[in-house]
């Protein structure tokens, strides 16, 4: 939720452009874990309220999407999130546009399950001044022909808590 409420006041005037509708077929395959990071950023990127049939499809049915915030209490909590849940809160921002993108990741894989950590920025541009930054904790499992996230949990840096040095580019 904060990171929503930060991602929401960091855009206010953000332009916006036509939404363009996309298929299944137009969605890229997950082929590999840097296809599933590139997809990621190219599914969570763009106006709230795109089409976001390709986020679905790089998700298992069940998977959780979890933001772990500091409340106004001043306690760390997890908000699960589905899928769907996720889609509805981030179209709430409508037509203002923000580019994710994984600027640095890890992966440790065996067979088909693979955990990943990666260093994020959000921008108003590509190639705009970062706006906020953090960790996501990634887990995918591959299902013979595609990878496929089954959770990814986050953290947002906090002047508290700055990003260790081994997760920077």
């Amino acid at each position: 939720m904060r990171m929503l409420a930060i991602y929401a006041a960091a855009l206010t005037g953000a332009a916006s452009i036509p939404l363009l509708a996309q298929t299944s077929s137009s969605c890229p395959t997950a082929a590999s874990l840097p296809d599933l990071m590139k997809a990621t950023d190219d599914a969570i990127s763009g106006p709230g309220n795109k089409d976001r049939t390709c986020m679905r499809q790089l998700f298992t049915p069940e998977a959780r999407l979890i933001p772990y915030s500091k409340g106004q209490d001043g306690k760390w909590t997890p908000r699960v999130l589905s899928v769907e849940d996720w889609i509805a809160r981030v179209a709430q921002r409508g037509d203002k546009i923000f580019y994710e993108r994984q600027v640095k990741y890890s992966a440790e894989q065996y067979g088909h399950i693979a955990h990943l950590w990666s260093y994020y920025e959000v921008r108003e541009t590509p190639d705009g001044k970062a706006l906020a930054r953090g960790i996501n904790s990634m887990q995918a499992v591959f299902d013979g022909s595609q990878w496929k996230f089954i959770e990814i949990l986050w953290e947002q840096e906090t002047p508290e808590e700055p990003l260790p040095a081994k997760f920077l580019p």
